[in-house]
């Protein structure tokens, strides 16, 4: 399978804005979570915490709006607010399962990179019933580093035993998007609402920008 001439053996699909459509969910946590404090949400709070782990979230947001709460308390409370949406209500992005499918009948193999926290995740890729499709998968606690690292994706890398130039990262956000294509990843960045204002940056940090999954479909070379 090829992609603009390059050769796929593998694929690491994030997971949040992705493969899922859960963006709007931690919109509407940080909305909540800043007014119950009586505050405004910060226009580029996402775009600081997206690349963090739930705990590394916790401790920036704490330091930086000076919170009386610890950190342990500030995670609790997300994961109270998070944890019915993704256990019984956040679905996949369009087209998917079918880009998936594709993906396993040639013979793909495919991971998750995701900065999401595991209690939510599993749960979730469970009850959508696409767990067995990955072959690995890795949050930013299995390598103490946020994705604006390129760490997590050259552990999945060597987990996958297949070279970056060989491997197609598919990302919604620039930071993450930058990150890969700079370390010689097929790196392909999708359009999400959360990040509409960043488009450019996310054009010319990635091999190629794709609105949504039926477009990538149709300019897969199989």
């Amino acid at each position: 399978m090829k992609i603009l001439e390059k050769e796929i053996k593998a694929v690491i699909f994030d997971m949040d804005g992705t493969l899922i459509d859960s963006t709007g969910i931690w919109q509407e946590i940080d909305e909540t979570f800043f007014a119950r404090r009586n505050m405004v949400l910060p226009s580029d709070y996402s775009q600081k915490i997206v690349h963090l782990g739930l705990r590394q979230a916790a401790i920036y947001t704490k330091d930086t709006y000076n919170l009386k709460e610890n950190v342990e308390q500030i995670i609790e409370e997300w994961r109270e607010m998070s944890t019915e949406m993704y256990h019984n209500v956040v679905e996949l992005k369009p087209h998917a399962l079918s880009l998936l499918d594709i993906f396993k009948k040639n013979n793909i193999k495919m991971a998750i990179a995701t900065a999401n926290d595991e209690q939510l995740y599993l749960p979730c890729l469970k009850r959508l019933g696409i767990e067995h499709y990955f072959d690995f998968v890795a949050d930013v606690n299995h390598v103490k580093e946020g994705k604006n690292s390129a760490k997590i994706y050259l552990y999945l890398a060597e987990k996958l035993k297949i070279k970056p130039e060989n491997i197609m990262v598919i990302e919604d956000m620039p930071t993450c998007i930058k990150t890969a294509f700079e370390n010689g990843f097929i790196t392909i960045a999708v359009a999400d609402p959360a990040s509409k204002n960043f488009e450019e940056e996310k054009r010319s940090n990635s091999d190629l920008f794709v609105d949504n999954f039926e477009e990538l479909i149709n300019l897969l070379q199989l």
